[in-house]
């Protein structure tokens, strides 16, 4: 039984023009006392009801007991716990009503049954209100009842349903919940009356019986127990024997010891979220102590492989992957594939095969592979340093690309003589290229494009979740490039939790995570786009957009845009480069944009300038109830290191942008 103490009292002290100071003290002091008065009232009515859900469970007995010089007693308990009892009155109030238990087993509160149960029924217990006071006004205070182990309180309410106040004094008295309570004649049990009912019960008096679990931090009212690793944690035990009620597949042991305290181990099974109740029950003679404790599984998780192995799924953004039929067999979002699947943990090492690679934490790995295949890096450490991997090109046809906790560097130079692309795909639609908890860092010397196709081919999903991107190239850098005159579509571009920043000191005014051709007249863009919590740190495109190009379906919340290094207006979002087409602003046909703030900066020669900060082209909203843009006059950040894309934001912007630990 775990008692609960609760008042809610609030302090107000007047201004009192030409007061003394010892009249000012005196007042202090009176208010102080009152509120002592309520603390004590609300303490005893709560030992109360703690003191009766021990009479009606039934599962514990009492140690010891002292009665003290104002005639409260004050019980040891066999779970350890402490109980101070105040019988009859429990202190001056003026409206204060009765608490009792109706001839259906409900509380009653004041003269009002309630719903909730005092006694269990069909083997769910029953609950124990806990009383507080709140403060109306300075000297008035009513009362508030929780049935919930105080996570909700409501007001008490008369039988007129009228809220019930209390003071701290008054002329009349009533009786608390327990009329009378003292030890029988023999010593061996003690004795409670209710006051509304006349009920009489019996608790045995038991030396030497004990059965109290400490509890650890709880979670929702759960221990939390690693599967990895188990817990343990202390526990008072005194009698004859022990009995272990546990869940199954939890292996859980106790042991008594009449002199100390001793352990509660307790190991739960390899599952994620498994729950239940542990049960500790001890005897003395005919007599039984009983405490319980709500727990529930964590599985931790050390290799992703052995995982893997195992037959669990991996979750990369939209993209789940799972060991297929065989071995050298896997499932991307179901659809097996031939696919070699390997553990490196060998630093230095050279990946030069497609395949599904995990790789030990904090490893230096080279990527050197030109094949067109499926192409899986995953960090084997759910916890570790993320592995660093160092990348040529890499080439799709018709496969994906898909990488979790990992460091991406892209080299600058291919062949000692020319940039390539970080990402080309040749003659078939890429499934899935997918970042999730990734850094990919873009060198200075790097091509201006991420992502280069041939006529028409895209991938049919792009995702950078979780993940930070560092531009090192101060000229054009572009992600999605759809460099063509033709019609081409992106089925589905999903970013979110990110941070894109520049790390030069320059910064990149010349950024596109999506670039549509200036010249492209045709429909050319993304059908579902998401850009929800992410960050833009100096990496831009000035009034030619971050994003060009057609969008059919676009979520666009969150977001932050920041640049202190721009010379012209910046707009996110622009239907193509060249705004001299029939049509030039972007229409969706569904989603919503709102919630994004912005704050841009640029001091030149002749002192600031100011420019425009546009989420989209133009007076024609893409969506109906489209929000605007909230330019910022001073910078969201509290502090920021633009060399890394670090930031901490200030109070008022919590929420927005990307949170990355």
């Amino acid at each position: 039984m775990k008692i609960y103490k609760y008042i809610g009292v609030a302090l107000m002290v007047l201004s009192l023009g030409a007061c003394k100071t010892d009249d000012l003290e005196r007042d202090i002091d009176a208010l102080k006392d009152r509120v002592t008065a309520m603390e004590a009232k609300v303490d005893r009515l709560n030992e109360s009801m703690n003191m009766i859900r021990v009479a009606l469970d039934g599962n514990k007995t009492i140690q010891s007991y002292t009665e003290n010089e104002d005639g409260s007693y004050t019980l040891t308990l066999s779970d350890g716990n402490t109980i101070t009892l105040t019988q009859g009155e429990i202190g001056a109030t003026d409206v204060y009503q009765e608490v009792s238990i109706s001839t259906d087993g409900n509380w009653v509160i004041g003269g009002v049954e309630t719903e909730h149960r005092a006694v269990a029924v069909d083997g769910v217990p029953g609950v124990t209100p806990q009383f507080r006071l709140t403060m109306e006004s300075e000297g008035k205070y009513y009362w508030e009842v929780s049935y919930d182990g105080e996570l909700t309180w409501e007001e008490v309410k008369s039988q007129q349903g009228t809220r019930v106040y209390a003071s701290a004094s008054g002329s009349s008295s009533v009786a608390g919940p327990i009329a009378s309570a003292a030890p029988n004649a023999t010593g061996d049990k003690f004795e409670i009356t209710l006051t509304g009912s006349g009920t009489k019960y019996e608790i045995p008096i038991v030396s030497g019986l004990a059965c109290a679990i400490t509890e650890p931090a709880l979670e929702d009212g759960f221990w939390i127990v690693p599967t990895n690793t188990g817990a343990t944690t202390p526990i008072d035990l005194k009698g004859e024997a022990v009995l272990i009620s546990a869940p199954e597949g939890w292996t859980v042991t106790a042991s008594i010891d009449n002199s100390n305290p001793t352990t509660l181990s307790v190991t739960p099974p390899n599952q994620d979220g498994a729950e239940g109740i542990i049960t500790l029950q001890v005897n003395k003679g005919v007599y039984w102590a009983i405490d319980q404790i709500k727990v529930r599984s964590k599985k931790v998780i050390t290799s992703w492989y052995q995982e893997f192995l195992a037959g669990a799924e991996i979750v990369v953004n939209d993209v789940t992957i799972k060991k297929g039929s065989a071995d050298n067999k896997v499932l991307i979002n179901e659809e097996e594939v031939d696919l070699k699947v390997s553990l490196i943990s060998d630093d230095n090492a050279e990946i030069a095969e497609d395949g599904l690679y995990f790789i030990g934490a904090g490893l230096n790995v080279t990527y050197s592979n030109e094949g067109t295949g499926n192409k899986i890096l995953i960090n084997d450490s759910p916890t570790g340093a993320k592995p660093v991997v160092t990348c040529n090109t890499i080439f799709l046809d018709g496969n994906s690309f898909v990488c979790k906790n990992v460091d991406l560097i892209a080299k600058d130079v291919i062949n000692d003589s020319k940039t390539n692309p970080f990402l080309i795909i040749n003659n078939q639609n890429a499934r899935y290229v997918a970042f999730d908890g990734c850094y990919l860092k873009i060198l200075a010397k790097a091509n201006q494009s991420m992502f280069l196709n041939t006529e028409e081919i895209v991938m049919e999903s792009f995702s950078f979740c979780n993940s930070k991107m560092e531009v090192g190239r101060t000229g054009t850098y572009r992600i999605l490039n759809m460099e063509t005159d033709n019609l081409v579509t992106f089925p589905k571009v999903h970013v979110e939790n990110s941070v894109f920043y520049a790390s030069a000191d320059a910064g990149n005014s010349n950024f596109k995570l999506v670039y549509v051709k200036n010249s492209n007249s045709t429909n050319a863009g993304i059908t579902s786009f998401i850009l929800r919590n992410t960050t833009f740190i100096n990496t831009h495109y000035l009034g030619q957009g971050i994003v060009s190009g057609d969008i059919s379906e676009m979520i666009v919340e969150n977001n932050i845009i920041y640049a202190d290094n721009n010379n012209n207006n910046v707009t996110v979002f622009r239907r193509r480069g060249n705004s001299q087409t029939a049509d030039p602003f972007l229409q969706a046909t569904d989603g919503k944009i709102a919630k994004n703030i912005g704050f841009i900066n640029y001091t030149s020669l002749e002192g600031s300038k100011e420019f425009n900060l546009n989420l989209w082209q133009g007076n024609t909203p893409p969506l109906e109830n489209a929000e605007k843009i909230q330019k910022l006059d001073a910078s969201p950040f509290k502090s920021l290191d633009k060399s890394t894309g670090t930031y901490v934001l200030k109070p008022e912007y919590q929420g927005y942008g990307a949170t990355i630990e």
